[in-house]
């Protein structure tokens, strides 16, 4: 049987493209013929530099180039034609991208579901211009309002906070199965964990882009304590958010106090979130979380918005509502750090390690193919366009 996975920005290597990686290596570990359809060719060291893994050399590449924006209207509209086409060449379409539920995908992993209702979500970290969005992605909203059929898929949701957007839309109840983190990352040291090791840093790991909230740092390193430092980790997505972050510290003057380091490798991270106290995390409506999850296992207290996915992991005295508030509960965090805190955020981040995603998914994977093999047949032929 040939599974196709589609995720056109595999190069993107954040956590929804960890996802990736885990679900094909799965795929291809238990004997299924895998593509992965990419819109650019894997470099396979970058990957394993920035997530830690490489894709199994039993999975086909499928590369299929493309000039257009990622995640922006015409994106979604050419995802639409290319995922039919991919269809036709696999027995079962596994769509880990467009967090759409197209008629011919059959298994969908969505992050947070693109639309809501008959309007973009204005706080959807994606869209520059919602009102333009609006208009312009109508078409699809009435299709997948009033066309789209749910019945024989299987839609998997990041969290319960996505599972019920998708709810509110669809009607559907989504499984959910969250992300996975490197079971590596769990493989604590007491040494790890000592507080002699431990510096009274701050680290934000994210992608510079829009909508991750990290030009608010340098506001929050004003509010804290001048011994605390701050390390701004992540691949360089948007220049402009970038710039907008490095001008901040200038302006605030704490370029002796804020770093920000671009294009790190997991090894780099991995050492830098050992000597960390806390972590900062700065999206709001977070669907999920993946580099708090694992900065929890590497023993740093996280530091959140109070909103989204991360309620569902993050104890409430670690989560914000403003600014200042932010600052109060990093600074609070880094000078009350003690190695017991740290194990029980490693016990919490335990629960999504890499071989316990694998399993699950295994499980509703297999589940979904026995409840509909007689549907899978005659959907590929309905699909064959030759």
């Amino acid at each position: 049987m040939k599974i196709g996975v589609f995720h056109p920005a595999i190069d993107m290597l954040g956590g929804a493209e960890f996802v990736v990686v885990v679900i094909v290596n799965t795929l291809a570990r238990n004997g299924y013929e895998v593509e992965l359809f990419t819109n650019k060719k894997i470099d396979q060291k970058k990957t394993e530099m920035v997530l830690g893994e490489r894709i199994s050399s039993t999975v086909r590449i499928v590369v299929k180039p493309t000039f257009m924006h990622p995640r922006g209207m015409l994106d979604l509209y050419q995802n639409i034609f290319k995922t039919l086409l991919f269809k036709s060449k696999c027995d079962v379409l596994l769509d880990t991208y467009s967090n759409c539920v197209f008629p011919w995908t059959n298994i969908s992993y969505i992050h947070f579901p693109y639309l809501n209702r008959y309007f973009f979500r204005p706080e959807f970290p994606y869209l520059r211009s919602p009102h333009i969005a609006q208009v312009s992605g109508l078409p699809y909203v009435v299709f997948e309002k009033h066309l789209q059929k749910y019945h024989r898929k299987l839609l998997i949701a990041n969290s319960f906070y996505t599972a019920e957007a998708i709810k509110e839309f669809t009607g559907i109840k989504a499984e959910v199965l969250y992300p996975p983190i490197p079971s590596a990352l769990l493989s604590k040291s007491s040494n790890d964990l000592n507080s002699n090791t431990r510096k009274d840093l701050v680290v934000a790991v994210s992608r510079f882009g829009v909508g991750k909230g990290l030009e608010k740092i340098p506001y929050i390193a004003k509010f804290t304590d001048s011994n605390i430092n701050f390390a701004i980790i992540g691949l360089v997505h948007d220049e402009k958010v970038l710039s907008t972050v490095l001008r901040s510290i200038e302006k605030l003057n704490l370029a002796n106090r804020v770093k920000v380091l671009t294009n790190v490798s997991r090894h780099e991270m991995k050492t830098i979130l050992n000597t960390a106290k806390t972590y900062l995390h700065t999206m709001v409506g977070e669907h999920f979380g993946i580099s708090i999850a694992e900065a929890m296992a590497m023993g740093c207290i996280p530091i959140v918005h109070d909103s989204g996915g991360v309620k569902e992991f993050v104890p409430s005295q670690y989560r914000y509502k403003d600014l200042r508030g932010a600052a109060i509960k990093v600074e609070t965090a880094v000078l009350e750090w003690t190695p017991e805190k740290a194990k029980a955020m490693v016990e919490i981040a335990k629960q999504f390690s890499e071989s316990n995603f694998s399993k699950n998914f295994t499980k509703l994977f297999s589940e979904y193919l026995n409840n509909t093999k007689a549907f899978l047949f005659d959907c590929k032929k309905k699909y064959v366009f030759d």
